[in-house]
């Protein structure tokens, strides 16, 4: 099980959206998310048509008080669950002030082998909760809008960070970003130098994502090929890989491959064709010349190759010359003698003549 937390010391950057859409994508994708709302705003509980509630309240389940299967809820959306939030969430920094580090991964030690993916939405602040999600996850999903301030805020949580003297690596992704402005390209640009593991993925400005509060679900649910849908799908697959819970290829090369896949077929398919044509005309022209070639074979069965066919074909041809010859002389024989008798029968003829 792999624990992913959306943070950002600034408020507003897009992370209760970033993390409601992740989590669907991660679900969509055939894994078993759990979504858990840390926020005593209980947005995300919110977007996902949660009751706001939790029994026997947040200090009896950090406690290992409460069994995590009785608070967990499911969700409209398959291999999706979540465990809501509530205002009793204020709480939580005083109640884990006196905790290990690790408390919040001992909480869901229970559910280890019921879900491969935990999304913690997490409230803007460093506190005590904040440091329990940097000492259990497994990587800190930071939203950033391109903005010097926003950019300031990163630095500030790279530097708590190793002020604490914890290591858990910080993958920061742009939201509500508008191309058309030369200072959110150049703030981008500007990141990729500093931090090397940037997501290479990010969220553009649109109103299709303030339409999350409305229609109270998940981009993909309701505008599944909008710019944002289609930028959450790109920025799962990047995470998912990163987390070893994806294979290799990416989603966000198959628009590049299917191109490339149909550019190919447009420059192969005349060759094709022409292929095809070319051998379909020495096809003919093989059959044109091997025509004549089997009717002079045909009329001179001399020029035949020497085989089984052949050897039997002069065999009776040899019997029968024989035979025509001896035929052709009986024949002979035959008219000398009625030339003979012939001759025989007018002289006996002539001589009776004469005689009388």
């Amino acid at each position: 099980m792999k624990i992913a937390a959306v943070y950002s010391i600034k408020g507003g950057v897009g992370k209760t959206a970033s993390a409601i859409n992740l989590a669907h994508c991660a679900a969509n994708s055939g894994l078993r998310v759990l979504l858990w709302d840390l926020d005593p705003q209980a947005a995300a509980t919110f977007y996902v048509r949660t009751k706001p509630k939790l029994k026997g309240g947040v200090e009896k389940l950090i406690s290992g008080k409460q069994d995590m299967s009785r608070v967990i809820r499911s969700t409209d959306y398959q291999n999706l669950d979540v465990l809501p939030a509530e205002f009793s969430y204020r709480n939580l920094d005083h109640i884990l002030e006196e905790e290990k580090r690790t408390r919040l991964r001992k909480v869901l030690k229970p559910v280890r082998d019921d879900y491969d993916l935990v999304i913690l939405d997490c409230p803007p602040s460093i506190s005590s909760l904040s440091e329990q999600v940097f000492a259990s996850a497994d990587t800190l999903l930071v939203p950033i809008i391109p903005t010097v301030l926003s950019l300031r805020t990163l630095e500030q949580l790279n530097a708590y960070l190793a002020e604490i003297d914890l290591d858990v690596p910080v993958w920061p992704f742009f939201t509500l970003v508008d191309r058309r402005k030369t200072l959110h390209k150049d703030v981008m640009e500007s990141l990729k130098q500093d931090y090397p593991l940037q997501l290479s993925g990010f969220i553009p400005y649109s109103s299709v994502v303030e339409r999350m509060g409305i229609e109270r679900k998940p981009i993909g649910t309701f505008s599944r090929n909008s710019s944002p849908a289609v930028s959450y799908r790109s920025l799962w697959q990047e995470i998912g890989q990163r987390l070893s819970l994806l294979k290799e290829p990416t989603v966000a090369s198959a628009p590049a491959a299917a191109k490339a896949a149909e550019a190919e077929s447009t420059v192969t398919a005349p060759q094709g064709a022409a292929t095809g044509k070319a051998s379909a005309k020495g096809e003919a022209a093989s059959k044109s010349v091997a025509k004549p070639a089997s009717k002079e074979a045909s009329s001179k069965p001399a020029a035949k190759p020497a085989g089984k066919a052949a050897s039997s074909k002069k065999a009776p041809s040899a019997d029968k010359k024989p035979a025509s010859k001896d035929s052709a002389s009986k024949d002979a024989s035959k008219d000398s003698s009625k030339a003979t008798s012939k001759s025989a029968a007018k002289g006996k003829k002539k001589g009776g003549n004469l005689g009388d």
